[in-house]
């Protein structure tokens, strides 16, 4: 097939729509697309100087590139760049291949922009040894973009030249380290569990994995490694559903899909569904028994339960940094518990939990976290919480700092005691502009003993739905933290809604 004229494509509120191209064999020639997305799918693609030529053009005019390599009709399912590709601006080149992406010796792919170049291998994810081999030059020296490399784990990566930009800084909040990241792929369960082995690794989820099958419990990621999981690990908004944790551990060993996130571990963009994870008398979370590191854009539902010592839905223990993640499980335990981490002396900052907390005859439990020694901002709890021996609606205990947050959480009024709208005790700082549902809580009381908070943060459940109700350091501007959606009593952070 040869495309050779002006396609245009336009949404119904005049923004740019998606052009599909599909062809067993595939000349781009001198090819026009007007539109934010261009989809090319041929069994396998050769840039050749046209090719390259009419990519470059279309991704300069702002149309965004992505070129998937099938292996349909038994092609090899490459893709291979024998052509220099520049172009400016912001739109972005994705290059999937089935099996491994190849830049010839005088190729060279640059962008002058925010565009991004995703090279992808083995990109239906069935573990066929796709690599990727950079023989060119990859050159963002000049661009803002990012630059990732994803390949499969069985397979080879050979980075060649690579300029990334002296001056360029990660996004906030997006956990990113690096301008340029290569990821070895995991794909299967099996995959995940050698992540164990090498635990400064750099990887990427290549898809949805489903736990249940073969439905045997997994073994935390570096359960007995001393300096825990320090690499980085990207689930690229997939998800691992039906994860079972549950078999007797070591007394004292922290238990999740990682048993601990060391200093130097990132792990950002994940799900964890319908998990449930069991502890032994060690710290317990969804996501990970203790984390000393950064995690960003991590979601986790399900269970968290612990006969001894303290649970989280997201984070069993947190001495690191929490970033616009949330959780709507379960955590119980006869110790601390949080819906989203069970202690907390690092930094939470737009976060949320809204799962049930709380169990056990000796346990104590708040919305968000437990005890809370560090920084909690932007945050919120909008769960139940039920615990027997003390209960907050943010927190249980802070002897920390509480900013910019709020609680509207749902108490079991039939079991004692009487809880603080905020917190059970405060030794630490809750600024004024921490908030709490007076009618869902039940009480008038922002803090139980300790250090009190106005009476006047105390909202009702109408007043908690109206941004006039909050402080002047709220922003429900168009960029701002905080949105109150049709139909919501009660704020949430903008960044749920984009995701």
């Amino acid at each position: 097939m040869h495309q050779q004229a002006l396609v245009v494509a336009t949404n119904a509120d005049g923004s740019g729509g998606t052009v599909d191209t599909n062809a067993n064999a595939l000349q781009l020639d001198d090819a026009r697309v007007s539109a934010a997305q261009w989809n090319v799918r041929t069994p396998e693609f050769n840039a050749d100087r046209h090719n390259a030529q009419t990519l470059s053009t279309n991704l300069t005019s702002g149309t965004s590139v992505t070129v998937d390599a099938t292996g349909a009709n038994g092609s090899s399912g490459d893709i291979n760049m024998l052509s220099t590709l520049r172009w400016r601006g912001d739109a972005s080149l994705t290059l999937n291949a089935s099996r491994s992406v190849t830049l010839s010796p005088v190729t060279t792919i640059a962008n002058k922009g925010a565009g991004r170049l995703t090279l992808r291998a083995d990109a239906i994810g069935i573990d066929n040894g796709g690599g990727i081999t950079n023989r060119g030059t990859i050159d963002w020296s000049k661009s803002t973009g990012l630059v990732s490399a994803l390949y499969d784990m069985n397979g080879t990566y050979a980075p060649g030249t690579i300029r990334s930009n002296a001056t360029w800084l990660a996004a906030p909040y997006s956990g990113l380290k690096t301008q340029v990241t290569a990821y070895q792929l995991v794909n299967s369960m099996d995959d995940l569990s050698k992540v164990s082995l090498n635990l400064s690794g750099i990887y990427a989820l290549g898809r949805d994995l489903d736990a249940s099958s073969p439905s045997t419990p997994f073994e935390p990621i570096g359960l007995l490694s001393q300096t825990g999981f320090v690499g980085q690990f990207d689930g690229f908004g997939h998800a691992i559903k039906n994860l079972d944790i549950s078999q007797n551990l070591e007394d004292g060993l922290p238990s999740g899909l990682f048993a601990t996130i060391g200093q130097l571990g990132i792990v950002r963009n994940l799900r964890v569904l319908d998990a449930s994870v069991a502890g032994q008398y060690g710290p317990v979370g969804i996501l990970t028994g203790r984390s000393d590191g950064l995690i960003s854009y991590a979601f986790t539902s399900g269970s968290s339960n612990n006969p001894g010592s303290g649970a989280g839905g997201l984070v069993g223990i947190n001495t690191g940094v929490i970033l616009r993640s949330g959780s709507s499980a379960s955590a119980g335990s006869n110790a601390t518990n949080g819906g989203l981490a069970g202690l907390n002396s690092g930094t939470i900052i737009q976060s949320y939990a809204t799962g049930y907390v709380g169990d056990g005859s000796r346990s104590s439990a708040g919305g968000l976290v437990g005890d809370n020694s560090g920084l909690i901002r932007q945050s919120y709890s909008a769960g139940q919480v039920a615990a027997l021996q003390s209960n907050g609606g943010l927190v249980d205990s802070n002897e920390g700092t509480i900013q910019e947050s709020f609680a509207a959480t749902v108490f079991n009024t039939y079991m004692p005691p009487t809880p603080g709208g905020i917190a059970a005790s405060n030794t630490g700082r809750i600024a004024n502009d921490v908030y709490w549902d007076t009618q869902k809580i039940g009480q008038t009381m922002g803090v139980r003993t300790g250090t009190a908070v106005p009476n006047q943060n105390g909202l009702t459940t109408a007043q908690m739905s109206m941004k006039a109700s909050f402080g002047p350091t709220w922003n429900f501007g168009k960029h701002g933290t905080w949105v109150i959606p049709l139909g919501y009593d009660h704020p949430i952070l903008q960044w749920q809604l984009a995701n």
